[in-house]
């Protein structure tokens, strides 16, 4: 028993030192940032043959005002339903051919996307994320479509007015419960 307790003691330390000496630091991060503005963050990573893609867009909903709210979460819905070279499903039908997944949310400040993905997928991963970005598609049946999901994503039996009741102490919209206003 003294021995099990032992070995497991030591097994705990070693994977610790080991963990702490793999640590990322500050300066492994590498930033390079693009002519048209967009930075760049990479930290390489190698213990795995995996990787994942972050995008960070400044805008959430904050900048919506009384008429508009949930129209940053709208759009981060519609960054999923194609675009110029990958149509409607496309997105993650290629995502998950490629052994990837994804997610996206938004807050106040923020919309942000992930891709998690073999290391091999890279170039295709960044091809989606390029077209998207680039020349997402505004298919009118798609928005009609998309509008009516995000509207009945809302808390059931709460009115458009709640907006109005949800605000906070910054004065902007709240994301939690709050229906989309721009029908």
């Amino acid at each position: 028993m003294n021995k099990r307790i032992g070995l497991l003691v030591g097994l705990t330390l070693a994977t610790g030192i080991v963990l702490a000496q793999n640590k990322p630091k500050p300066e492994d991060v590498q930033t390079f940032t693009l002519k048209n503005g967009m930075k760049f963050m990479v930290l390489e990573d190698h213990s795995i043959p995996n990787a994942n893609f972050y995008s960070f867009w400044k805008v959430g909903s904050r900048n919506e005002v009384h008429g508009i709210t949930g129209l940053s979460h709208f759009f981060e819905h519609m960054m999923f339903n194609g675009a110029k070279k990958y149509g409607p499903k496309q997105f993650d039908r290629v995502m998950e051919a490629n052994g990837g997944s994804n997610n996206a949310y938004t807050t106040e400040n923020n919309t942000v996307y992930t891709d998690w993905f073999q290391s091999g997928a890279l170039e295709t991963i960044f091809d989606l994320e390029a077209d998207r970005i680039r020349d997402l598609a505004i298919d009118p049946k798609m928005v009609e479509s998309e509008r009516g999901l995000s509207y009945r994503n809302g808390v059931p039996g709460w009115k458009i007015v709640t907006t109005a009741l949800l605000m906070n102490w910054y004065n902007r919209w709240r994301l939690l419960s709050t229906r989309i206003c721009f029908r």
